[in-house]
């Protein structure tokens, strides 16, 4: 009686502490689960409406609305495929999304990462298009997980993520559409990962349907709990958090609805299927008896037998058991700091996956380094760890600003962060950008962290828009930068081939009357129509450039002045033979004639940009205007002109023009006197 007396409180606080260690241990794995689900899922819904607002894709929309020429097609095929590269490539780096696709207003698929269809593909009957073509911007319309049409016979599941693309000037564009690989966000949460073996987890939507496989929980995909749990469901319906103690497990549940509690993302508004939400997660751990704890630990009964056999004295017995029981409980508190720890090690693998990931010591060598960026690198672990210092793959331009990052990490802020350029060891070098972080401890400084990202991508990006920043963006045409570009190539070979290198300065004749008559609609039709009627006569290497208005300046290599004036002249002809296409809403037949002034002139070897040459250009340009318009003109590339008579009109017959002293083979100098008098085309000498 005495040993029975000392079993009963002794073997009641082991069951009391044990089933508080099962508690814990099951609170922490739900707050694991839950913050991993939730994490999981608030990136999804960021990273689609930061691909929603891409520039690329925007005007990848509003140019597909617009009318294009030959030019801007090309561009557009061509801007269509680094768009489609980009998209495919942050598919690949995040691995958690099956498909991406751009749709326009009408429902049309423009852009997706899936291989080109061989018919048109519609998404206009479908809710998530329907849904998004409704929502303001950066809301985002979230569906119930599904089967993956493309993986029949497989238990694959996927969830759609659509949001509207909306201009920067609040016009909707279209919807982006983002499927989510369901299996792959599960997969990365506690359970699916190991955390407890003897732990199961549930996940239904708002009517107890199962959201989880077969292989992640007791219940298959999409049976109802009620069916299976009614018990459960009818505790989780009702609450929402909580613990329920069954006869042989003991439950915690929690809900989470993303229609209302998104604040963690940057969506305005998240919508659901009817149903589908809120979520409601529970984990289930066996509960602790006596017979649990029998089967769990066989020699305490042998411990029981021999105790009650043998009749041992009860202060030894009771000090065994008081050892025994903080044991358990150090156990159980060990297990807890173990549960925390893994769990946020998950989300840290999570989150550092796409990109390269690396430890340095104090010294900056290398103590620890991923696999995605010894990919990158090129090299083996085993070349790296232990044997090389970061420094030395960093390429010496860059090397000062890792010097900088590093030093920060190292100094009180613990932090540093740099873009640098890595030496891969195939000789290649990689633009990264490197966060880094310094773990310490009360020792101080242990190691330091950093997460390494590709920066390729970007760069690219970088040069599409340098590229869009020397386009005109009505014609297509290049700009102002453009043509200076253009000039610092052309001149110097034009210098060192000794071909001749000519200009024509076009200026469209009463374009202001156009804009003031037919309003300025009709004034851009005009300039696109001048553009495309150009590009057909001029050659393939001349080079059409929009200055601005209605302004257009043509550089003309290896052309003499005989060619370029035929050029000019048969540019003028096809202009004025050619009116613009308006629309019978601007005139009766649809079409409005228009002429255009050309001033051409000779670019000299000696100049060292086109500003010299434009001016001229431009002067021969007035004097066609002066002369009546819709005409050509030549100016000498002449620096000086004296007005030797008639001097208030410079421009009469009377005028005359000295050129430079020149010397010829036989040592004798000259200068030549010219006189202006009128022709046809206005000048002629």
């Amino acid at each position: 009686m005495l040993v029975t007396l000392v079993l009963i409180p002794i073997t009641w606080s082991n069951t009391t502490t044990r089933f508080e260690s099962s508690r814990l241990t099951a609170k922490t794995l739900l707050e694991a689960e839950y913050d991993a689900l939730l994490q999981g899922m608030n990136e999804s819904l960021n990273h689609a409406l930061a691909i929603a607002e891409f520039p690329s894709v925007r005007q990848h929309l509003d140019r597909i609305r617009q009318t294009q020429n030959p030019y801007q097609d090309v561009w557009s095929d061509q801007n269509e495929d680094q768009i489609r590269g980009m998209l495919s490539t942050l598919l690949t780096h995040f691995g958690r999304y099956t498909r991406l696709v751009v749709i326009d207003t009408d429902g049309r698929q423009r852009l997706s990462t899936e291989d080109p269809p061989e018919s048109e593909i519609l998404h206009r009957n479908h809710l998530y298009f329907r849904e998004a073509m409704a929502m303001n911007p950066r809301s985002l319309y979230l569906s119930a997980p599904y089967p993956d049409p493309s993986r029949s016979g497989q238990e694959v599941y996927v969830i759609d993520i659509s949001t509207p693309i909306v201009s920067s000037e609040g016009e909707q564009l279209g919807v982006l559409l983002l499927t989510l690989n369901w299996n792959y966000l599960l997969r990365t949460l506690p359970h699916a990962m190991g955390a407890n073996a003897q732990a199961s987890a549930l996940l239904v939507d708002g009517q107890g349907h199962s959201l989880l496989p077969v292989s992640h929980g007791p219940v298959a995909f999409g049976d109802s709990l009620k069916d299976h749990k009614r018990v459960i469901w009818l505790e989780m319906e009702t609450r929402n958090r909580g613990e329920l103690l069954l006869d042989d497990q003991l439950v915690v549940f929690q809900t989470h609805d993303l229609r209302t509690h998104h604040f963690r993302t940057a969506a305005m508004q998240v919508l659901s299927v009817p149903g589908s939400q809120p979520w409601r997660i529970a984990i289930s751990v066996p509960r602790p008896d006596v017979a649990f704890l029998i089967a769990e630990s066989p020699w305490k009964t042998s411990l029981v037998v021999l105790t009650y056999g043998l009749a041992i004295g009860f202060s030894v017995f009771w000090v065994l058991s008081n050892h025994h029981q903080r044991s358990l409980k150090e156990k159980a508190e060990n297990l807890s700091r173990n549960a925390r720890t893994y769990a946020r090690e998950l989300t840290d693998l999570y989150e550092n996956a796409p990109c390269g990931y690396h430890s340095l010591d104090e010294q900056g060598v290398i103590q620890k380094i991923n696999r995605k960026e010894l990919q990158w690198l090129g090299y083996s672990r085993d070349e790296l760890v232990g044997r090389r210092y970061y420094r030395d793959l960093v390429s010496p331009e860059t090397r000062d600003a890792f010097d900088e990052a590093f030093k920060a990490v190292l100094a009180g802020g613990h932090e540093g962060s740099a873009e640098i350029e890595l030496m891969c060891k195939n000789g290649e070098k990689l633009p990264v950008a490197i966060e880094a972080t310094a773990q310490t401890n009360a020792s101080g400084f242990q190691y330091s962290r950093a997460m390494v990202f590709d920066l390729t991508d970007r760069k690219q990006l970088e040069d599409l828009l340098t590229t869009q920043a020397m386009t005109d963006p009505l014609t297509g045409l290049g700009n102002r930068r453009f043509l200076e570009t253009q000039a610092e190539l052309e001149i110097p070979r034009s210098r060192r081939s000794g071909e001749p290198l000519t200009l024509i300065a076009a200026d469209l004749d009463r374009f202001k009357r156009i804009n003031d008559d037919y309003g300025h609609n009709v004034g851009d039709r005009v300039l696109q129509e001048f553009a495309k009627t150009a590009q057909t006569e001029l050659r393939d290497g001349d080079i059409l450039c929009r200055m601005g208005g209605e302004e257009f300046t043509v550089l003309l290599p290896n052309t003499s002045k005989e060619h370029a004036l035929m050029v000019a002249e048969r540019l003028r002809a096809a202009v004025e033979t050619n009116p613009a296409e308006v629309g019978t809403d601007t005139t009766e037949d649809g079409y409005l004639s228009y002429t255009a002034s050309l001033g051409v002139t000779l670019v000299l070897q000696d100049e060292d940009s086109l500003k010299p040459a434009i001016k001229r250009a431009d002067e021969a340009l007035y004097s066609a205007k002066e002369a009546g318009r819709n005409r050509v003109t030549w100016r000498d590339p002449i620096p000086h002109h004296y007005n030797l008579s008639n001097r208030g009109h410079p421009r009469s017959p009377g005028t005359w023009s000295l050129s430079p002293v020149r010397q010829d083979s036989r040592g004798s100098y000259s200068i030549r006197l010219q006189r202006v008098s009128a022709c046809h085309q206005g000048t002629g000498i």
